[in-house]
């Protein structure tokens, strides 16, 4: 898989993560993240337009990606279950650009739509930061 980094500018700044081909490891996704954190970064579009396939360590590395830049906010962790179990809960840092049929049905299986913005315009992506 290949990670290609830019970055563009909603209310806040956005760090966009291009990734393309098969999502089935968690380390260089991880290891990018962790390096766009400490960095500064505090929001990040997942572009996965060109991303056919994701596994579940795919699903990991998305999960890391969501709690470690959740660590921003200032909500208690019983505030976000009780939000995703009501359905209002959204977040506000970590949001997905433009995955494929496959991946969009990967991701709501695992019931990460419940909590992860799924964007198929662009500029609506990145205005929603």
């Amino acid at each position: 898989m290949e990670i290609k980094t830019s970055q563009d500018k909603g209310k806040v700044p956005v760090t966009v993560f291009k990734l393309k081909g098969n999502l089935t490891s968690e380390v260089e996704l991880q290891e990018q993240a962790k390096a766009a954190y400490q960095a500064g970064t505090r929001h990040i579009l997942l572009d996965l337009s060109d991303v056919p396939y994701t596994s579940s360590a795919g699903l990991r590395a998305l999960h890391y990606m969501f709690s470690l830049f959740r660590t921003t906010s200032d909500e208690t962790d019983q505030q976000m279950r009780s939000g995703i179990t009501a359905g209002t809960y959204i977040s506000p840092h970590l949001k997905l650009y433009k995955p494929n049929t496959h991946v969009t049905e990967v991701l709501k299986t695992a019931g990460y739509d419940m909590f992860l913005q799924i964007h198929t315009d662009y500029k609506k992506a990145i205005a929603s930061f």
